[in-house]
């Protein structure tokens, strides 16, 4: 003879209300926890490719689950609010400096 379990009961309220109180219909949106390379990529506005090598390198902050990198969003807006500011190293009187240039 085998035991079953029975599972929770799902939350009954998944839907979402209109401003009078009215369900409209509509399930209320899944907000996820996390994105995938190719959204950091588009974010970022790096190739996929060099989105990849940066998570691998551990640059971007991401985990692997099941074969699949995913990056936290908390995580990796985190890491760009703790960028350094490069821009004002980079200028030099409003004009981007080449390596070539140097220092007067």
């Amino acid at each position: 003879m085998s035991t079953v379990i029975p599972f929770p009961q799902r939350p009954a309220d998944t839907t979402q209300t209109g401003d009078d109180g009215t369900c409209t219909g509509r399930t209320a949106p899944v907000v996820r926890a996390v994105y995938t390379v190719a959204e950091t990529a588009e974010i970022l506005s790096l190739s996929l490719g060099s989105t990849y090598a940066l998570v691998r390198s551990g640059e971007i902050p991401a985990m692997k689950l099941g074969g699949r990198w995913l990056i936290p969003k908390r995580r990796l807006h985190q890491w760009l609010d703790d960028l350094p500011d490069t821009l004002a190293d980079d200028t030099a009187g409003g004009r981007r400096r080449h390596r070539h240039q140097r220092d007067a």
